[in-house]
């Protein structure tokens, strides 16, 4: 099993492979943080409407990157139902 290009698991190494009930496998990876550093963040108080790809956009010039907002965020279980006025941490790439 192989991570794909261009996924945000491309630098990652697979550690091991789990099998689910249907018998496709489910790789576990790991990140390589070594290289990353100290981790700073920067507050984002979320307005009613936003959009995961659109806060990106504004921090990160890429919408592409929204997975890093849930990554960092783990204390808020859904993202598709934010209440406005929360606390966002947006980790500085």
């Amino acid at each position: 099993m192989s991570i794909l290009k261009g996924s945000r698991y491309e630098y990652s190494t697979i550690e091991f492979v789990t099998n689910t009930p249907d018998g496709n496998g489910n790789p576990i990876v790991f990140y390589d943080v070594n290289s990353l550093g100290q981790m700073t963040f920067k507050p984002h108080i979320y307005v009613e409407g936003e959009r995961l790809d659109q806060i990106a956009y504004t921090y990160f010039k890429n919408p592409g990157y929204w997975w890093l907002i849930p990554e960092y965020n783990p204390q808020i279980t859904d993202f598709t139902n934010i209440a406005p006025g929360t606390y966002i941490r947006i980790p500085s790439v």
